[in-house]
């Protein structure tokens, strides 16, 4: 359109001095048709006498084709800047037009780009939720494990005792029968041999002191490994109690790095939103309770213990609400330490 109203311009322009040099001409042919009517002057022989009112005539007629070649040219141009204005309002109009349309297409994109990222955050929170609930179905399967493995070497001890309970038992049954045995023997044989009643009796109670401290020994060696194995459950016991102590505290400092990491990183994200009041001074501090949602936004802020100014006070509470959403671990025991925590405010 540019090109076009410039083409519009050169011809009007081109026209014009056409119809400039046009009235020259005219104006030219008029002042030579002068000189051809002029009135020639006296000769001494002879005189020619001019009808002075057709000459007038004639000039009145040729001013007026002037005039109106003139006001014919002129209008001839006022079209032509009417028609050049009017093609420039319009292209006015068209520049307009494809400028708003620009800016409408500007804030479409704007709008797209507001939505996608909305969309992004809602998906990155929905991750960060299955991430969090799986690692707590993963907690509770390892728990569960964990003590099915402890009631099974429960009920392996308990069988085990109750073996050795039978074995024992069995063997005093073999013992006493045995002994029964000898003792019947003993009775028919005095009843038999009188004569060597005393031999055997003593020889039978001989044999009977040495079963009886052989009973003795082997009841005493059962007792000592049944003891020496008690100690070894009790040790056992003891050391996987320790162990278990070890990990919980590895686990909680493990954590406490975590939350230490993470108030840090708080710290100076509320910083960086603190707008410092005007009587604010060095040293002043105030600490907040601060109760966090699970996406990262915050829940409530409460001064639990003032700076003794209380527009410092709510210039911190105003800090902590625009940090939100704050950045939350993927640890869930550290998340759920953050969730309702103490913080101690001082910027400088």
């Amino acid at each position: 359109m540019n090109k076009h109203w410039l083409e519009n311009i050169i011809a009007g322009s081109y026209a014009l001095a056409l119809h400039i040099i046009v009235v020259i001409l005219l104006f030219i042919g008029f002042g030579s048709e002068d000189e051809i009517v002029a009135p020639p002057k006296f000769d001494i022989v002879q005189a020619s006498v001019i009808d002075e009112q057709t000459f007038l005539e004639g000039l009145a007629a040729k001013q007026e084709r002037v005039e109106q070649a003139k006001a014919e040219e002129a209008a001839r141009l006022k079209a032509i800047e009417d028609k050049a204005a009017e093609e420039k309002a319009a292209q006015e109009r068209e520049q307009a037009r494809l400028e708003q349309e620009a800016l409408e297409r500007r804030q479409q994109i704007e709008a797209e780009k507001q939505r996608l990222t909305e969309l992004k955050q809602q998906r990155e929170a929905e991750e960060a939720r299955q991430k969090a609930e799986a690692e707590q179905r993963r907690l509770a399967e390892q728990k569960r494990i964990a003590d099915e493995k402890e009631a099974e070497a429960l009920k392996q001890k308990q069988l085990e005792e109750e073996r050795q309970r039978k074995e024992a038992e069995a063997k005093r049954l073999a013992e006493e029968k045995q002994r029964q045995e000898v003792e019947a023997k003993r009775l028919a044989e005095e009843k038999r041999q009188q004569e060597e009643a005393e031999k055997k009796r003593l020889a039978e109670l001989e044999k009977q002191r040495q079963e009886a401290e052989a009973r003795k020994k082997a009841e005493a060696e059962q007792r000592r490994l049944a003891e020496e194995k008690r100690q070894r459950d009790e040790a056992n016991k003891l050391l996987q109690e320790s162990l278990a102590a070890e990990e919980r505290e590895r686990e909680e400092n493990r954590v406490d790095r975590v939350v230490n990491q993470h108030m840090a990183m708080i710290s100076q994200r509320v910083k960086r939103y603190w707008i410092a009041p005007a009587n604010a001074k060095n040293g002043m501090q105030c600490t907040l309770q601060v109760s966090l949602l699970s996406n990262g936004d915050v829940k409530q802020v409460k001064v639990v213990q003032s700076s003794g100014n209380a527009v410092f006070d709510r210039s911190a509470v105003n800090a902590v609400y625009k940090a939100a959403p704050w950045p939350q671990p993927s640890d869930p025991k550290a998340a759920a330490k953050l969730r309702n925590f103490k913080f101690n405010f001082r910027p400088k």
